[in-house]
């Protein structure tokens, strides 16, 4: 009785099991079939133009002064007299007098020396005049042939004339020792350092100050072998600095005026070195400030100024024709920079270059070029090699 009882209870199991089975194929949702939609991207274009390119090199520096001296006594003295402005960075003009020393020693020199000249001149005179006289003599005498030199007080004239000379020359040196006593600035200058004081004595050679020249300042400027090639004149090339102070762009302007003649071993470098215009007035341009430096490098003609996006690889770009269908072209890349790259050929005029990345870009794939405004690169800003 209970075996039948099981057997009845499975078989109601099983017709429900069926039942539901059957009910949820009946019932189950049926997916929407759609149509896939063709996704084309949208690119943005460079129309090809011919143009002529100014090459801008960058590099940066830090100024120094051109000239650095240390001054030094010529003559030994004591220092009786400094001028009010000898402090670390005072200037003064060229000549001005830095500081004095004792000159009553070398005043007497200089009246000794003069004393002695005043004598030589006398004396030769002296025997300008014997000499006429002893020529005199030797005719009223009834001379045969002509008197020889001893006669002419040759010797005694050649003796006399030159203790003029050297006695001239130690007039000189005693009036140059004189004036040595004065130290001068040699050029337009800054004070750097002081090394004495009022009421020191010096011997000659003593240094007596360290100077700078004053708004004259030069920079060695670093550039690559690559850039150093779309270089062509040094002496006189145009240069523009830069320098970011208190958020606020200050600018100079400037020269090459030589480069060092080798290159650096390290990073493979060449230094130029260069000028800087001081604009008067000038509050921060001084020794030690770090510039940023533009020059202007070789005019390239005939070129293809692309963005530097347009680049595909090392020498590859994407082109789009008139179908709106791309495909890859091998370039001769002559120049690349930051934000472009300049090609001499591969390219024709007129060609629309694609100038943003393409996912997955085969060749033949179809593109939507932009026709928005700013999808055209501004050509006369890359002409002139403005970022």
């Amino acid at each position: 009785m209970k075996k039948s009882a099981q057997i009845i209870l499975i078989a109601i199991i099983g017709i429900i099991t069926a039942f539901v089975y059957f009910g949820l194929i009946l019932t189950k949702p049926v997916a929407e079939i759609k149509e896939r939609k063709r996704i084309i991207p949208v690119v943005e274009v460079w129309e090809a133009k011919i143009s002529t390119y100014e090459v801008i090199i960058k590099s940066q520096g830090v100024t120094k002064p051109k000239r650095s001296t240390i001054l030094a006594a010529e003559v030994f003295g004591k220092v009786v007299a400094v001028s009010p402005k000898f402090e670390v960075g005072e200037n003064f003009d060229e000549g001005e007098i830095i500081l004095e020393i004792d000159r009553a020693d070398y005043e007497a020199a200089e009246s000794q020396a003069a004393s002695v000249l005043a004598d030589a001149k006398l004396a030769l005179e002296k025997e300008k005049a014997l000499a006429k006289q002893a020529l005199i003599d030797w005719k009223a005498l009834g001379g045969d042939g002509s008197p020889n030199d001893l006669v002419l007080r040759k010797p005694q004239m050649q003796s006399a004339l030159a203790k003029v000379i050297a006695a001239k020359a130690g007039f000189e040196k005693a009036t140059r020792d004189l004036d040595r006593t004065k130290i001068r600035s040699p050029y337009k200058c800054q004070v750097r350092e002081t090394l004495v004081e009022l009421g020191s004595t010096l011997a000659a050679g003593s240094a007596a100050a360290s100077v700078i020249s004053a708004n004259d300042f030069e920079l060695r400027l670093p550039v690559s072998l690559e850039d150093y090639a779309f270089m062509d004149d040094i002496a006189g090339t145009p240069l523009t600095f830069e320098a970011n102070i208190a958020n606020v762009l200050y600018r100079w302007e400037g020269e090459l005026t030589r480069t060092e003649g080798q290159v650096d071993r390290s990073s493979q470098s060449v230094f130029l070195v260069a000028n800087v215009n001081v604009i008067e007035g000038d509050k921060f341009l001084s020794p030690g400030l770090f510039l940023n430096a533009k020059i202007n490098g070789k005019k390239l003609k005939n070129i293809y100024a692309l963005p530097r996006r347009a680049l595909y690889g090392k020498n590859n770009i994407i082109v789009v024709n008139s179908k709106n269908k791309v495909s890859f072209r091998e370039v001769v890349v002559v120049r690349t920079e930051r934000d472009r790259v300049i090609i001499s050929d591969g390219i024709s005029k007129g060609e629309r270059i694609a100038t943003t990345p393409i996912p997955n870009v085969i060749n033949g794939m179809e593109v939507n070029p932009s026709n928005s405004s700013n999808s055209v690169i501004n050509s006369d800003l890359i002409e002139k090699g403005k970022s």
